[in-house]
């Protein structure tokens, strides 16, 4: 994507130091819209622990997928969190090391 510069001949007298300003930030704004493209696919949500554990379904999961996940509410006899199963195409489990953890937790998935 590349942003059409402010031709010289149309800067107002003492205007030019704007007129670059406007260039260096058109430049910068065209570098990270480059960047953005790089970053991974991400899905993000929440999901409430069952018996300590819960199935997320998400399609787009594969196996080179990263499950992160954070515990957002605690509620019942908390434990360590898990991401135990990822099955590309359909989703992955969220598991806690408590079967009385009952916490809502957030998950982001990369990739």
């Amino acid at each position: 994507m590349s942003t059409p510069q402010v031709p010289p001949d149309t800067v107002a007298a003492g205007q030019t130091g704007h007129v670059q300003a406007h260039n260096e930030i058109s430049d910068a704004l065209s570098w990270l819209v480059s960047q953005a493209t790089a970053l991974p696919v991400m899905h993000w949500g929440k999901a409430s622990l069952t018996g300590g554990s819960v199935a997320v379904a998400l399609a787009a999961v594969s196996t080179g997928s990263v499950v992160l996940v954070s515990r957002m509410t605690p509620s019942g006899t908390l434990g360590h969190l898990s991401v135990p199963a990822v099955t590309p195409g359909t989703g992955f489990t969220i598991a806690s090391s408590s079967s009385g953890d009952a916490s809502l937790v957030g998950y982001l998935v990369l990739g």
